[in-house]
């Protein structure tokens, strides 16, 4: 066999053993409930959003390990099942939500007024609480410098248009008019009275 062939590396007999393969007799074993936590975890952090790469470098395992465990059928159910519960979850706030809000309702109406419980409100707290209602019923507070915004295109024609009416308006003063009118008295001779006789 030809010493410099890629195939003699393989039948060399002083390159010794290939460490790749597992030696007869000799099986893989691994830590079931290390992989469990893993796994657990990797399910975890998935469900809360992370990317495949994030949970691999914070758990110093490849991103393929991640990927297949995404991608496993009982991981698929068992978030089906997390998303389930969370569902549930919010619906039972919700309710819970409703039934507490002509409470609140009550207790907000007693703070802006200043009666029932709300005596001992302070003028800071009926004017947060009346601030939060304005909020609510669609009067936002105003805050600095949230103007109007309005966009648009116009053409040369228009800009030219809108530019006449300023002027004629007094909004806007024509500083090149002005300017050129300026140039024109600078180059008049000044004649004074005492000079024409």
């Amino acid at each position: 066999m030809n010493k410099n062939s890629g195939a003699f590396k393989y039948f060399d007999k002083e390159r010794g053993p290939d460490l790749r393969t597992r030696p007869p007799g000799v099986r893989k074993t691994f830590e079931v409930s290390k992989m469990w936590e893993v796994h657990q975890e990797i399910v975890r952090r998935i469900f809360l959003g992370q990317k495949n790469s994030d949970i691999a470098n914070d758990l110093g395992i490849s991103p393929v390990t991640v990927s297949y465990t995404r991608n496993s059928r009982v991981v698929q159910d068992k978030l089906k099942l997390m998303a389930g519960a969370r569902d549930a979850d919010i619906v039972d706030l919700g309710k819970e939500i409703r039934e507490k809000a002509p409470k609140a309702l009550k207790l907000l109406e007693e703070i802006l007024d200043g009666t029932g419980l709300g005596t001992a409100a302070g003028p800071n707290l009926r004017a947060k609480t009346a601030e939060n209602w304005l909020d609510r019923a669609g009067y936002p507070a105003q805050s600095r410098g949230g103007g109007i915004t309005i966009n648009q295109h116009f053409t040369a024609p228009e800009i030219d248009a809108i530019k006449k009416r300023a002027l004629e308006n007094g909004i806007v003063f024509d500083t090149e008019k002005a300017d050129n009118e300026q140039d024109m008295e600078s180059s008049r001779p000044l004649i004074s009275r005492g000079a024409m006789g």
